[in-house]
């Protein structure tokens, strides 16, 4: 269907009554509702132009996480993906986009490639799985990573799941964080943070503050 800005936008929705959006652009989840509640957050001053990442919901960083030889967060959340698979069955909906190279993303980065990125809902679950192909002749090496902004009181949010996880902290000189080590139980968000946790679990429990466990 038609989004904002007129960009074109995949809805899924479950009898249960979830329904998560994907922007075509960058491949990016804008959306995503249990029990008419959207647990996402897109920013305000978002632009849906085509031409500037979409700022919120869950974009993506691939090949690059950050600043480093391109792009901040590289360029697969700056280009259009292609709806090559749909499925529904069993209450749940799942549609998979394909991202690959053209003379753009040549531009930064000269390798042919393929990511398959499959977006799945269920009845309170969104679950996403990627899968990057080397379609050149050459070996190269990525980082990916969904960068998920949740919907949350910033005053009360906490966190489950880091105790015992190594820190860097990089508040407040970014450029020569403080190494540390995650003491506690939940943690919170009293004023400005700006914190790496290396080796997190695979599961993390974050209470918005809105009365959801995500």
């Amino acid at each position: 269907t038609e989004g904002e800005g007129k960009l074109p936008k995949v809805v899924l929705s479950s009898p249960h009554g979830s329904e998560a959006e994907i922007y075509l652009f960058g491949g990016c989840i804008t959306s995503w509702k249990v029990n008419d509640k959207d647990l996402l957050f897109v920013r305000p001053d978002a632009v849906f132009n085509g031409k500037k990442p979409i700022s919120g919901g869950v974009p993506h960083c691939f090949p690059q996480f950050g600043p480093g030889s391109m792009q901040q967060h590289g360029f697969a959340r700056n280009m259009n993906w292609l709806l090559v698979d749909s499925e529904s069955k069993n209450g749940s909906a799942a549609v998979s986009l394909e991202l690959k190279d053209d003379a753009y993303s040549r531009s930064m980065w000269d390798f042919s490639f393929q990511v398959l990125y499959k977006v799945r809902l269920d009845n309170n679950k969104l679950s996403t799985e990627i899968k990057v192909t080397n379609t050149d002749n050459k070996p190269f090496s990525f980082n990916s990573a969904l960068h998920t902004y949740f919907k949350a009181s910033v005053s009360v949010v906490s966190v489950k799941g880091l105790k015992g996880c190594d820190t860097l902290n990089k508040d407040p000189d970014p450029s020569n964080p403080s190494k540390g080590t995650e003491e506690r139980d939940v943690v919170t968000f009293p004023g400005f943070v700006d914190c790496i946790y290396l080796n997190a679990p695979n599961e993390l429990l974050i209470d918005n503050g809105l009365g959801d466990i995500i």
